[in-house]
């Protein structure tokens, strides 16, 4: 049976997620299948390159939204990022297990994205791809989670990162935040280094299974 592609406007908005405020974290050129399936929401763009922010104003300039032009993370500072310049999205603050390009390195600053959404008064729905630094991320937003509809997070599976979590340590801590595995958006082959999970509150209506009365 194939699988459906579920990187995709039509598919996502199936979910019928109602959240007015969409949080994106890691944008690079923009994630075109969110902002298709929400196009009457309120977006907060967040990436440490300066380049992002001028593509978003070129490619998405009809999109309601803030952008902020800084790195996530568990605790306020600076970090290190490892930039290949011929493919920006592989930009991250950890040394790739996987790589031998030659790279260049910038310092940018580091916020936690509880103080970006402090007095916004949610819900959100969150996107992260911040390659390898995702936990990192959400360990900064513990507030921010307790106001999120969803989130979607690029998970490794494999050892991609120096240093990097495990799956489990994703897992373990969304539960701990109070969120379950929905659904496996990417990633689904037979031997996955990464997948977009999909993550909602344990006590969403979504996981039910039993049949409704009638």
């Amino acid at each position: 049976m194939a699988i459906p592609d579920k990187m995709q406007a039509r598919y996502f908005r199936g979910y019928g997620f109602e959240a007015p405020t969409i949080i994106d974290v890691g944008v690079l050129n923009g994630t075109p299948f969110l902002y298709d399936a929400f196009p009457d929401r309120e977006f907060i763009l967040v990436d440490p390159l300066e380049e992002s922010r001028a593509a978003v104003a070129d490619l998405w300039g009809g999109l309601n939204y803030s952008f902020h032009v800084v790195a996530l993370g568990a605790r306020k500072g600076r970090i290190e990022m490892e930039i290949d310049p011929r493919r920006l999205a592989r930009t991250s603050g950890s040394r790739r297990l996987d790589g031998d390009a030659v790279l260049t390195r910038r310092e940018v600053d580091v916020v936690r994205l509880d103080s970006l959404t402090e007095g916004l008064p949610g819900p959100f729905g969150l996107k992260i791809d911040t390659e390898g630094q995702e936990l990192a991320v959400l360990a900064g937003a513990t507030r921010t989670l307790k106001r999120c509809e969803f989130v979607i997070a690029e998970t490794s599976i494999k050892k991609r990162f120096d240093g990097g979590y495990r799956f489990s340590e994703m897992i373990a801590f969304m539960a701990a935040q109070g969120f379950e595995v929905h659904s496996f958006l990417s990633g689904l082959t037979r031997a996955p280094r990464m997948s977009d999970v999909l993550f909602v509150p344990a006590d969403s209506p979504r996981f039910d299974m039993a049949p409704k009365e009638v």
